[in-house]
Parts: structure tokens; sequence; C-alpha cells
């Protein structure tokens, strides 16, 4: 995994240059240049179409999927087992596979099957689209400096070009394995009227959507092995019979019954896109098949005249119906448009067969939405106090307001507003207002209504949180702004709609929430990967508030929810790097992160393989269970200060912890002080034996003073006699006054302390003699 360390991005150098060269008539330049990009797209487009009409459909999905195949399979001899798909490459296939749904959507008279393919067309498709894509980027890039005013930031264009040429990547680009636990959380809330527009239950169309998953993701090796088994057992009759090629094919299948049928369906896969073929890999009924897919020319919007006409920039037809019928049989022609769309196709399809529902299902989505976040992480959320569709009088108006979900865990605040999301995003080129109000809808409301909380939370010392039962304003608890340490004001919609969610902390509004909490945008579809990958309370936590801290850096790129995680599994404290790296350049960008969660889910063994994590030595991951398991007042905090150490600050805690522990037979209460700039001090006890509470503030304020810091978290520890932790307490003590009565007394302790203290950073092995008594 790599970095990319962009210290100007093209958008900004142009917009700079429009900026330094004063005017208009730079800037006039680059509007004239942008529309003759639009004109050469929208040719390039018509060109890229009638390629795609001169073949015939199945046999040209058929050959797309075995080209890019036969190209993986071929780059993986030679680059062995670790090779991963070239990105270049899928999202090479992956633009020709959009592009083909998108004329066959817009067309009625497609050709007749009974033609041939003709390969040299399908080259001259492939360097078409090419082209087109380059001319999208140029169009994107030069548009994006050319729309901002000669006394604006050149940084805007940065904000509008990530707008713009994401959109064309705006499919998932990610595994497909959790299509089925998605799709039934989303879908089980409306499981009735499912039953009754499709004849369906909501489970069994959730693994019809994993199933087509599957197969495409699968199929076509499947199919291989396939193939050659049958051609092995071909081989080793025609050995043993006479009669030759034919003669043994007649005798395996009067043996096998199924034989013709399994080579006809490997075929059909590997040539004829039966991979992605819906009617034969799913169960869905002919009402879900119709709502999930277009008809041939069903789709009047793509190609219809006007401006980027055909291009890239328009809504896709396959991000709002993900299939085709081609013939009698229902395609899609890529497994990232299913996970994309589905969910929206259905519930435009099932309110157009039940439009009484529609009240009724943004009701009961709406629910859905609230309850995700402690639905998801219920194991990791235990013991959380959770205040639901939470009441208050707003401050600033007077007038009662509602946030949708408020929940505590030891010194953590989590605030939660729920969006519904959008049916179809309108592209920043088209229609850049109603795209823009779109994302004002999903990241700017519930930012402000994290924003209106609070400014609530800190208006008082202490403050209400109500109910409405009846009409009435019921209160439901109480809740004081200086309980915690952390506050996380997040958004959530249902699906995915990045990158617009991780862009969302370089919108002008977006702030950080009373100076110093940054709000944090994501979907019900990336809890459930930090659900995987994140299985403990500290995991998560320690996860949401790096993530927090990344979401407050400006000019600081990372594409979405996956590479903030895989980042964080890298790397761990990511958002310090990136300051790190932000002191020598304008804007970083990082890339290719979230390949460690990707290919964790490649494989078919995913379900039992371990989940790619941090490692903790055995001794400190011991801490971290036992912190878990008892949760003291104040162990979230001194988790985050443990998980917060790098690998060699990790092994010496560890270090020190095994040494000292081994002492306690001898000595029962033992004491070291790690760090300086955040000191921690810790205190391992010998069963029930305890430093008295007097004791332990007096060597708390000794630290700070040896330490030079303002403030010191303890953590005490106590084994058994095998050497397990039965107990653990957290506190901290800040820096003593120096009109305290026994401040020279402390004063004196620390000097004798710091004479001897070996900070833990410093720290090369472990020390010879055991710790402080």
């Amino acid at each position: 995994m790599t970095d990319k360390n962009n210290k100007t991005s093209p958008a900004r150098k142009l917009a700079a240059e429009a900026l330094v060269n004063q005017g208009e008539d730079r800037r006039e330049h680059l509007l004239k240049a942008a529309d003759e990009r639009r004109k050469d797209m929208e040719r390039q487009s018509l060109q890229v179409r009638d390629l795609i009409l001169a073949q015939p459909p199945v046999q040209l999905l058929g050959y797309l999927w075995a080209q890019f195949h036969m190209s993986v399979l071929a780059d993986l001899r030679k680059r062995g087992e670790d090779y991963r798909p070239n990105k270049e490459l899928v999202q090479t296939f992956q633009f020709a596979l959009e592009y083909v749904h998108a004329v066959w959507s817009c067309h009625g008279q497609l050709v007749d099957e009974k033609m041939p393919l003709d390969e040299a067309k399908v080259a001259a498709l492939f360097e078409a689209l090419e082209e087109l894509k380059n001319m999208t980027m140029m169009y994107c890039m030069t548009s994006s400096a050319a729309n901002i005013e000669p006394e604006g930031k050149p940084q805007l264009a940065d904000i509008e070009f990530h707008a713009k040429s994401t959109w064309v990547l705006i499919r998932g680009h990610r595994y497909q394995v959790l299509e089925e636990e998605f799709f039934k959380f989303v879908l089980e809330p409306h499981a009735d009227a499912l039953r009754v527009a499709y004849g369906m239950e909501f489970d069994a169309i959730a693994a019809g959507i994993q199933a087509i998953a599957n197969t495409i993701r699968t199929g076509f090796s499947n199919a291989l092995q396939k193939m050659q088994e049958g051609m092995d057992k071909t081989r080793a009759l025609m050995e043993r019979t006479e009669g030759g090629l034919h003669v043994a094919i007649e005798k395996l299948k009067e043996a096998d019954g199924n034989f013709a049928a399994e080579m006809s369906n490997a075929m059909r896969d590997m040539f004829y896109g039966g991979i992605c073929n819906l009617s034969r890999h799913t169960n869905f009924t002919a009402p879900l098949l119709e709502d999930l897919s277009y008809l041939p020319g069903g789709n009047t919007e793509f190609f219809a005249d006007g401006d980027f006409k055909g291009t890239p920039m328009r809504t896709l037809p396959a991000l709002i119906k993900p299939g085709i019928k081609l013939g009698d049989e229902y395609y899609v022609t890529e497994g990232q448009f299913v996970r994309d769309a589905a969910y929206r196709a259905i519930q435009r399809g099932l309110l157009s067969r039940l439009p009484r529902y529609r009240e009724e299902w943004n009701r009961r989505q709406k629910v859905l939405i609230e309850q995700a976040f402690p639905t998801i992480f219920s194991r990791q959320l235990a013991g959380a106090a959770k205040y639901s569709e939470v009441y208050f009088k707003d401050p600033k108006t007077g007038q009662w307001v509602e946030t949708d979900l408020v929940m505590t865990l030891d010194d953590v605040l989590l605030v939660v507003e729920a969006k519904a999301g959008v049916m179809a995003m309108h592209s920043p080129a088209t229609n850049f207002d109603r795209h823009e109000r779109a994302i004002r809808e999903l990241i700017i409301k519930a930012y402000e209504q994290c924003k209106r909380f609070t400014e609530y939370l800190s208006s008082a010392p202490e403050v209400p949180l109500y109910n409405r039962i009846n009409g009435q304003y019921v209160e439901v608890g109480r809740i004081r702004h200086c309980s915690f340490r952390t506050i996380l004001p997040l958004g959530l919609t249902v699906e995915a709609f990045t990158p617009f969610s991780a862009m969302s902390k370089e919108l002008a509004e977006i702030q950080p929430l009373l100076g110093k909490h940054p709000f944090v945008s994501m979907s019900v579809d990336d809890l459930f990967v930090l659900n995987r990958f994140l299985p403990t309370t500290g995991e998560l936590f320690h996860y949401l508030e790096v993530r927090q801290q990344a979401a407050g850096i400006p000019n600081a790129m990372l594409f979405d929810e996956i590479e903030h995680l895989g980042a964080y599994i890298g790397h761990n404290r990511f958002d310090m790097r990136i300051k790190d790296q932000l002191k020598k350049a304008n804007m970083v960008a990082w890339d290719s992160f979230g390949d460690v969660v990707d290919k964790y889910f490649e494989g078919d063994t995913w379900r039992i393989a371990p989940v790619p994590h941090q490692e903790y030595p055995e001794e400190l991951a011991a801490v971290l269970s036992a912190l878990d398991k008892y949760r003291p007042p104040g162990w979230l905090e001194t988790d985050a200060h443990i998980r917060n150490m790098n690998s060699s600050g990790r092994r010496n805690l560890a270090e020190i912890l095994t040494e000292v522990k081994a002492t306690l037979p001898e000595h029962p209460i033992r004491r070291f002080l790690l760090g300086n700039e955040s000191p921690m001090q810790v205190w391992l006890c010998s069963g029930n034996i305890e430093p008295s509470s007097p004791e332990m503030r007096y060597q708390g304020e000794v630290s700070c003073l040896a330490a030079n810091a303002p403030r010191v978290i303890v953590l005490r520890l106590s084994y058994n006699e095998k050497g397990g932790i039965v107990g653990l307490a957290c506190t901290s003590f800040v820096t003593p006054s120096v009109i305290q009565t026994n401040y020279i007394d402390l004063k004196r302790a620390a000097e004798r302390q710091r004479a001897r203290f070996v900070a833990f950073s410093q720290r090369k092995k472990p020390p010879s003699g055991p710790a402080s008594p």
C-alpha cells in the first residue's frame, strides 16, 4: 500500500494560473476549453454507442467478461498467488460494462444474436472508451478551474474537480460478499409489502442479490474448473474405449444425466455472459426482475438531446436500474451496480405497485436508519445509555427540536442524525444545483442538527433530554457536557454515496462542533464492514476517534470509509501522519489503503479467516481485554491511550508489564510511569492488596510534576497468583497547585523520580531492576 502525496492537483494548478493571470481573459479561455471538451465527449459517446449497437448484446457481454478474466488469469500466472487485478484493468472493463448497459437501456433495436461478434470492432470500442474517459477527465479539470471567481480561492477548484471526476467513479469498487447481510437489514422492515408486491420474502430477495454477486465474483473460475473436469473425464474415457471423442461424450451422457447440461451451462457462463444472468442465478419473481431491469429502449434520458448527451457526466441508467432484459432473460452487466442501485430500484418499483405504502415506507426507513448504529454495533455498545428521538428546546429559538439518537458510554457521547438518502444523485455537471442540494440534504442538514444539539449541551452545566409521548414532552434523562472526553457527531445514510461522504469536511459550512469535535459522515453500508473488522468496544471507539480527527483535516483526501479503515489497520494514527505530510504539501491524497479490506473478502474462506487487525503483544492484549471486561469509569480513555501507541511502544509496554508482574510475589505493589508528553502511571498489585486512594493521588501528582505534564492517566491492575488480571481501576490526576500545603514535598519527590525516570519513547530495553515500590 502506498500513499500519494499530491502537492498540487491538476484542477488547482489550472485555477491558480487563472488567478495569477488575473482575469476574465484567462477564465474565459478555460470556459471555452471546457465547452469544447464537452462537445468532444458528446461526439465520442455517439461513436461508442454505434460500436456497441453493431454487436449482438449477449455475445458482447460474454466476450467482455471472458476477456477480463483471461487477462486476469494471464497476469496471475506471471505474478503468482499474491497478484490482485490491476485497478486500471478493472476500471477499463467496468467502464465498458456500464456503457453497454446504458446503450442497451436506451435503444430498442438491438442486433440479433444470430449475427457473429466482430472482435475488431470490440477492440475499436475499447479504444473509443479510453478516449472518452480521457476527454471526460480533461473536461472535469478544465471546467472546475474555470468555474471559480477571479477573487476566489484555488482550492475551491479541488472540491469541484473532486465532485465531477469521482462522479465518473461513483460506482463502488469493493468486495461483493456482504450484499445479503446488508439487504436483509434494509428490507426486513418492509417484509409484508415485499410479499404483496413481489410474492417473495425479504430474506429470499437478499439471498438472490447475494447469489448474483457470487456468480459474477466466482462464476467464471467455477465454470472453468467444471469445463476442465469434463475434459479430463472425456480424455480418460477416450483412452479406455474405442470410437474417439464422440463416443466418449455419449457414454458420459449415459453415465451422468447432468453431464451435458453442466457442460452447456459452464460454456454459457464462460463465453455468453451466463455469470450475469439474473434469470438463471436467482429465484426472483417476474415482477421483481421487471423492477430491477430496463427493457431495451426503456431509458429515454441518458442519450436525450442536450448538453452532455450520452456522456459519463449524466446519470448512468445502471444507477437507476442495474439490470437489462436481453431476449427472454434478464442480466446485470456488472455486480457493483446491484449493490449500488438495487435498494432504490426495489423502493421505486414497490411504491409504483403499492402507492399507498409510500408514507409507511418513509416511516419505517427512518426508524431503520435511526436505530442502525446501536443495532449493528449491539455487541460493542453493550451497556450504553440510548435516547432515541430526543427533543429539547433550542436555546437560540426557544422552539422544540429533535435529534435522532443520543448515546453515552463511559466518557464518550455519540450524536447520530439519520438521513434517508436519495434515489439517484444528480450529476454535478448536468445539474450542479440539484447535486449540491442532495449533498446538502445528506450532509449539511445532518451536520447542522448535530451542531444544534451540541450547542444545547454546552448551554448549561446540565441539560435535560425529552421524548414526546402522547403529545407531551417527558423528561427521560439528563447529561452534562463536562462528563464527556469525546463527542462524536455522526451523519448516517442508508447506502454509501462515496466519495461525497468522505469529502464532507471540505464543505465550507462543515467546521468542528464547539470548535473541537469534527463531524463524520457514514452509511449503513459502511457499518457492516466496521462491525466485522472492529469487534470490540475499544477498537470501534478508537477507530471512530481517529476517523474523527481525520475528518477534521482539510485538504486530506481518502476516497471512502474503507480507505479510512485500511489506513487505520495499517498505520493506526494515520491522521497524525497526514498532518505531518501537510506540513510539506498543500494537499494529500491517500489511495489503495482499502486493499487490505478487499483482499480479505476475495477468497472463499473469509467467513472463517482471521480479520486483518492491529497487532498487540499478548501481555498488552490481556490488559485491553480486561478493560473491556470490567469497564470501570474512565476505561475508554485508558484503552485509547494504549491503542494510540505505535508498535514499538506497545512492545516496550508489554515488556515492562511482564517484567514488573514477575516481581509481585516479592513486592505486592509496583508502579511505573510511561511517557512525558502524555504520561500514564501504571500500578500492578497482587490479589486484594491495593494502594490507598491518598497514596495514588500523591503519586499521581508527583508524576505530573516529574513529567512536567498537566495531567496523568492512572491504571491500576490486580493480578492473581497465575498472573491473570482479576480487577482494575482507571483514574487521572492533574498537576498540583503551588498553593497546596504539600507542594514542596511533591516537588522533591518528583525530582527524585525524574532522576530515575526513563521516558517511554526513549526506552531501548527493559530496566534492569524492579519499578518503584
